[in-house]
């Protein structure tokens, strides 16, 4: 299956700075299909209406957190967009055939895909223990002080995505080690399918705020942080929700008066009606590729669809 190109948003630059902040007395234990709901954080008053390591094999309520939980668009905008501080423009030619060699090259370096396409995918499409290199830069930042997670239930992942650019992308996240396999074969099979997806960097890139990392369209999973107003743990907390093109595919909030869109950004895009190549829609690949595999989407949620959002239930 394959995606027409469409052009790129590119909406505001920097952090978003949010002047009030909405509660949600929703929980994720609440959501319809679903027994979990997403958790946005840092509402702005802006309405709009083994130990693996090998395989062939993706939320608004508190003041005090600043995180979360496709056909063609009309008039695609071409206004600026937040960029990170890791922004990468490297283009190999010369492509790496063991891990050893991958693992020096940054996320978002851009390979060249006929030569990618004589190599096993097994090289590109990896699982493994979180290192001490990659430990050193989540923590602090989505790995913070009051971290409950144990360091040995996350795995980092390494995988090629498909570009909004048409290029083959070196993407990166970290996930709870119960569903690391999975996220591998799930990235694997929209790799193959050419299934676009535009960025894929860790969210400490952003500092952890899931909010600017939304904004730059990136697709990230584990962040530690609590459900704001509860005492339990979000799922990306855990490592077992993930966020796919989220600029796209915003988190929606239903309330009385108003409703609040995350980002704001993509406040265009909470109209699902619109005809656009990155909207994730029921029964698409990437719809599939995640349900199959026991993952529910966010975009079912009757009063809060989230529809960037997939979460596995692990028992």
């Amino acid at each position: 299956m394959r995606y027409r190109k469409s052009s790129k948003d590119n909406d505001t630059k920097g952090k978003q700075t949010q002047s009030n902040q909405v509660s949600n007395d929703q929980t994720e234990d609440s959501a319809s299909d679903e027994s979990t709901m997403p958790d946005k954080h840092s509402v702005p008053d802006e309405s709009t209406t083994p130990d693996e390591n090998t395989t062939s094999g993706k939320n608004t309520n508190s003041a005090s957190a600043n995180n979360k939980e496709s056909s063609e668009s009309p008039t695609p905008s071409t206004d600026k967009k937040p960029t990170s501080d890791t922004e990468v423009t490297n283009v190999l030619n010369e492509v790496p055939d063991t891990r050893e060699a991958l693992n020096q090259l940054p996320a978002e370096t851009i390979l060249n895909i006929s030569k990618v396409e004589d190599i096993a995918m097994d090289t590109y499409f990896y699982y493994e223990e979180i290192s001490e290199n990659v430990f050193n830069k989540i923590k602090g930042k989505s790995y913070g002080e009051d971290c409950t997670v144990p360091r040995k239930d996350l795995r980092y992942i390494r995988v090629l995505h498909y570009g909004f650019d048409e290029k083959t992308h070196i993407g990166e996240l970290i996930v709870n080690k119960a569903i690391a396999k999975d996220i591998v074969e799930i990235f694997k099979e929209l790799y193959e399918a050419k299934y676009p997806i535009e960025k894929m960097v860790l969210i400490d890139a952003y500092d952890a705020d899931d909010n600017t990392s939304m904004a730059d369209n990136n697709t990230s999973s584990f962040n530690f942080r609590p459900v704001p107003g509860g005492s339990h743990l979000s799922k990306h907390a855990l490592g077992l929700a993930i966020d796919i093109n989220p600029l796209y595919n915003p988190y929606v909030q239903y309330m009385k008066d108003k409703t609040v869109i995350l980002p704001v950004e993509g406040s265009k895009y909470a109209d699902r009606s619109l005809d656009n190549p990155y909207y994730i829609r029921e029964n698409d690949v990437l719809f599939k590729a995640f349900t199959k595999r026991g993952f529910s989407w966010g975009g079912f949620w009757k009063t809060e669809p989230d529809y960037q959002h997939f979460v596995k239930k692990i028992d």
